[in-house]
């Protein structure tokens, strides 16, 4: 049984043995031993230390029990054969330490529990300890303070709970974490709940806090931080320079500067001492708690040249990378940067769309803190350009949050530094995070911000953009002939640039006032043009974005099967390029086109559009609500 420092063995090992003894499964009855594998200030029993206490339990004399190991190892696995006995060998230090005490075949048993997964015991049936599931968390959080909140009812005792929630998150459903929680407020007034989980949610000091004056988070973690060998312990503190507990294979690299197959074999070496975990091939994870341990292992076992360095390739990587998955997504795009030298391998290789959108999204919440990481250092430009490849996939995947953080860290940081195209760019982008919403005092003074920096750059692109992303503060206003006049002035400075795809992009929302205007022949027009374009360069999501729009202007000018077929193939294309955005606007259309004639296949459309929608955070999400209440009704 194995598992990090904290998360339960030895109780779940005590319960075992209770249970065999209630059954009186072995004759011989149940020894107990803890080896002192991992315990702060105590050395690990030796294997014949450890069979002298097992065969005083077996009821062999002090006197008569050998001196040698070795005929100690024998005289035990002697009464172990002659009955059936279960053999409980807590905290195991190392496969050495265990074999002697494993019994000879027959009927007699062990169970042993470690920190590491002991992969020289050959034949053992293995099992993994995790952390508990958030509400087992919050229930063992009450009873072990003897908390009544978890059967009293009333506003007092929902918000009792609602603060062991908030500790059990902060703990990371680490039962010693939450013991130690319990222990502290454990005869207190209510309020000390509210008091702890406020504590606990400042991460610089969250690990003392998790202290009750006789257990304390950080002597079980050092314990498991000192056993590691001196490159495991710089990797280890290294993961306290990424932002978040996550990280992959390459960005370790990164940090520790040396090659692949090298830090694989130490990640091997961290997960097997459970202070990393491997959630998938080539992703790691840290528990909040050990990552605010690697944290503080950083701050004082690295030097702050060696941070600062650490930190500048991984910035690079994280950089490098992103720029790749977006020039895949979006190879089109106008962007800051022209190239960026690639780091030599660190960098994953992503040369699909499947690739780019998988890293993008198994990174999305350590883009933030490397745009902050990036601003506060000695090249702050890399902030917005990190910010700036990241738009793309922001786009598709409607990350609002995400989105929004990393664009404010690296406007400010474009600000200082006096950046004018770069704050356009930045303001242009954040306007379309806000239009999305349709927050559209945002997002018109986002835009309004955006020109007046593009003119000072000089940047005529970066003005059409402002233009033509203005034109949709005006259509989601109502002011449909407002927005035809801002398309169509950004469209005449699009094709005396030779922009196409973005003359493609603008045919394509002229084409949504023209549809509100009733002129649904010229929209269905300029959509097949824009539809063009983007075929011809691969681009499939404004590919599918087009098709939803013939959809919808066929929808309006009564032809059904036209709009069914192209907003079939709008799903499609959108479910390809992982867009769930489209893909519920593909099914909202869905839904309205079959309602007359099958309104179960209304419904199924409609339901999945409102899926979509909520979790994405839509305002669309309550007009499908609305159309599945009136077909209800």
């Amino acid at each position: 049984m194995a598992g990090p420092g904290g998360v339960g063995k030895s109780e779940l090992l005590i319960q075992a043995a209770h249970a065999v003894l209630r059954q009186r499964r072995f004759p011989g009855g149940v020894l107990f031993v803890d080896l002192h594998g991992h315990r702060s200030g105590v050395s690990p029993l030796s294997p014949g230390e450890a069979l002298g206490h097992l065969l005083h339990q077996l009821g062999v004399p002090e006197p008569a029990i050998p001196v040698h190991a070795e005929d100690r190892a024998a005289a035990y696995r002697r009464h172990l054969a002659e009955r059936p006995t279960l053999v409980v060998l807590d905290d195991a230090h190392n496969s050495d330490q265990v074999h002697p005490m494993l019994p000879p075949p027959g009927g007699s048993r062990a169970l042993v529990s470690s920190r590491r997964l002991l992969p020289a015991v050959d034949d053992a049936h293995r099992i993994a300890l995790d952390v508990l599931p958030h509400e087992a968390a919050v229930r063992l959080l009450l009873e072990v303070s003897g908390c009544l909140g978890a059967r009293a009812v009333g506003p007092a005792a929902e918000e009792l709970v609602h603060h062991a929630s908030r500790i059990a998150e902060r703990c990371g459903g680490l039962p010693l974490a939450l013991r130690i929680s319990a222990a502290r407020v454990r005869g207190k007034q209510p309020a000390a709940f509210a008091d702890l989980a406020a504590w606990l949610a400042d991460e610089q000091s969250r690990l003392y806090e998790l202290d009750d004056g006789e257990r304390q988070m950080t002597s079980v973690l050092a314990v498991s931080y000192r056993e590691l060998d001196q490159d495991q312990r710089r990797l280890f503190a290294l993961c306290g320079i990424s932002p978040g507990p996550r990280l992959g294979i390459h960005a370790a690299a990164a940090l520790t500067g040396v090659p692949l197959a090298r830090v694989r074999r130490l990640l091997e070496g961290l997960c097997g001492a459970h202070m990393v975990q491997e959630e998938d091939r080539g992703r790691y994870r840290l528990h909040e708690l050990v990552h605010d341990y690697a944290r503080e292992r950083a701050r004082e076992d690295l030097a702050r040249s060696e941070r600062e360095a650490a930190a500048d390739r991984l910035v690079d990587h994280y950089l490098a990378t992103a720029d790749r998955a977006d020039r895949v997504l979006s190879p089109c795009r106008y962007r800051l940067q022209d190239e960026w030298g690639r780091p030599p391998g660190i960098t994953p290789e992503i040369s699909s769309h499947h690739a780019a959108v998988s890293w993008l999204s198994a990174e999305l919440d350590n883009f933030a803190g490397i745009c902050r990481a990036a601003a506060e250092s000695s090249a702050p430009a890399r902030s917005w350009l990190l910010a700036d490849a990241l738009r793309g996939y922001f786009f598709l995947a409607k990350t609002w949050k995400p989105w929004e953080d990393t664009h404010r860290v690296a406007l400010a940081a474009a600000e200082q530094a006096g950046a004018h195209r770069e704050q356009g760019i930045l303001h242009n982008s954040l306007g379309l995070s806000l239009l999305e919403r349709r927050d559209l005092t945002g997002a018109s003074a986002h835009y309004t911000a955006a020109a007046h920096h593009f003119e000072a750059a000089g940047d005529e692109h970066g003005s059409a953009n402002a233009v033509e992303n203005h034109a949709w503060v005006r259509h989601y206003s109502g002011d449909y002939v407002g927005a035809l006049d801002d398309h169509l002035r950004a469209l005449r400075g699009y094709e005396l640039l030779g922009a196409e795809r973005n003359r493609a992009i603008t045919l394509r929302g002229m084409s949504l006032a023209e549809m509100e205007l009733g002129r649904t022949t010229d929209a269905i027009g300029h959509l097949r043009e824009a539809g063009r374009i983007f075929v011809e360069r691969d681009l499939h999501l404004d590919a599918a974005m087009t098709l939803n729009g013939l959809g919808e202007a066929y929808a309006k000018a009564g032809d059904r099967r036209s709009a069914r077929l192209h907003l079939l193939r709008a799903l499609r294309l959108s479910r390809s390029c992982g867009s769930r955005y489209e893909e519920a606007r593909a099914r909202r259309g869905l839904g309205s086109v079959s309602r007359d004639d099958t309104q179960r296949l209304a419904l199924h459309h409609w339901e999945r559009a409102l899926h979509h929608y909520t979790e994405l955070g839509s305002p669309e999400a309550e007009t499908v609500r609305a159309l599945i209440a009136e077909l209800r009704a």
